[in-house]
């Protein structure tokens, strides 16, 4: 399905794939350099920009060429190899020098950061030795963010667990007996993660979720019982959203959109052309600067970013909000949504509640009582007080209503607990869905 829709949304962007031969980083050397070792290294800048390059060193001095796969940009670079440890200035077509490369290399990885001019912009940076290009392929995003819930008995009691992973933290909810549990833990980004969990009272406390990340489709509950012997239990995969990144990167810009991927075809594909259009007015935007406009302080000034901030996510049920963001675009676009993964359509506010019960007037007037209570600063209450609270999603806790995004005064929030309109929900369990997740 991902494939699918990658095919989809990326139509017409793709880009040819540089020609660069070890003999042009050879020729960087003098011809009577001994013990060079010149490799191809595949990899990502950010985590999300690839990048082939080309590397040679004599354990001393280091040079090559590397090339942003998206646009088929290409650099130079050139330093120091110091115990391998590497100090390298970036160069453009015309040697000047555009950036900096840092970080460890030992013939098999390179790992370390990028750095613009001004060295105000710090990036990752991760390759690894392949024997071609072409047969590189980055981690999909999905494998740095996602959200699953699992399901199972643990001690003979029905339990669900929803559990989001954000690069290398996870955040675990879980509901008892009415009650809402979270915490947040740091994994170590190895291959099986456990997390403790200490909610006491509960039939978690002292027992530890154990994820194989090479297998999200389960997690297990391992916990030492009275006799001393280890129990494991098995909680089963019911619905996953998981992250997909599309990225672009060229001399001076680059463009990121990250969007949600449940493995439903129609929300998948709603989706997908939310983004579609802004992806391909943004690439031809940033391709059309004109070389000639480029200085070397210009390295990656001109941005895009796209992404969906996720309030609530059930079984049947997605809300959240879509940001489009750029650099030469004073105002930032949100979208804000909610839809229907059963009945594949997005909804409505009122959808969710009785025909009889008129949710437009009853949120403008309890708005209106709400904002007069907060005690915000007077300088953001002359902003707020001018704004409309139309960006309505769903969270745990209740109905949100967010203002536009503003560069100066951010986001305000009312939120709206579901028991005040609870008897009005043309949904009974829509609660009940919420409090078990």
């Amino acid at each position: 399905m991902c494939t699918l829709i990658a095919n989809l949304f990326f139509a017409g962007l793709s880009f040819a794939q540089g020609k660069h031969t070890k003999a042009e980083v050879r020729d960087m050397f003098p011809s009577n350099t001994k013990d060079l070792w010149i490799n191809y290294l595949s990899g990502t800048i950010d985590n999300k920009h690839v990048i082939d390059m080309i590397i040679g060193t004599d354990g001393s001095t280091c040079k090559g060429i590397y090339t942003l796969r998206s646009s088929n940009t290409s650099f130079y670079f050139d330093g120091q190899d110091t115990d391998h440890q590497l100090r390298l200035a970036e160069l453009n077509s015309d040697f000047r020098v555009t950036g900096y490369i840092y970080g460890d290399y030992n013939g098999e990885i390179f790992e370390g950061q990028w750095m613009n001019y001004d060295k105000n912009l710090i990036l990752p940076l991760k390759l690894e030795s392949v024997s071609a290009f072409e047969a590189f392929q980055p981690n999909s995003y999905k494998n740095y963010q996602w959200q699953r819930i699992f399901s199972g008995k643990v001690n003979d009691k029905m339990i669900k667990l929803h559990l989001t992973k954000d690069q290398y933290v996870y955040t675990c909810h879980f509901h008892e007996s009415g009650i809402h549990y979270k915490d947040v833990f740091g994994g170590k980004g190895s291959r099986v993660e456990s997390l403790p969990m200490n909610f006491s009272q509960t039939v978690l406390n002292k027992k530890w979720i154990v994820i194989d990340t090479a297998n999200l489709d389960k997690v297990d509950v391992v916990y030492v019982d009275e006799a001393g012997y280890e129990i494991i239990t098995t909680l089963k995969s019911e619905v996953s959203l998981v992250s997909d990144c599309y990225e672009y990167a060229d001399y001076h810009s680059r463009l990121e959109c990250i969007r949600p991927l449940s493995g439903n075809k129609k929300f998948d594909l709603w989706i997908e052309n939310t983004f579609k259009t802004w992806v391909q007015s943004g690439v031809k935007k940033l391709k059309s600067i004109e070389k000639d406009e480029i200085a070397t302080r210009d390295r990656w000034t001109q941005t895009a970013n796209g992404w969906v901030e996720v309030d609530l996510f059930l079984n049947d049920i997605i809300s959240g909000t879509i940001y489009k963001q750029t650099s030469w675009n004073y105002e930032t676009e949100k979208i804000a949504f909610i839809y229907d993964l059963k009945g594949g359509k997005e909804m409505a506010l009122q959808d969710i509640f009785e025909n009889k019960f008129d949710s437009k007037e009853y949120f403008r007037l309890i708005i209106a009582a709400k904002i007069k209570e907060k005690t915000w600063k007077p300088e953001d209450k002359k902003w707020i007080i001018k704004q409309d609270f139309n960006f309505v999603t769903l969270k745990d806790k209740g109905i949100s209503f967010k203002t536009k995004y503003s560069t100066i005064y951010g986001e305000k929030e009312i939120l709206i607990p579901y028991s005040s309109v609870s008897e009005n929900l043309k949904n009974k369990n829509l609660l009940k869905d919420i409090l078990g997740k």
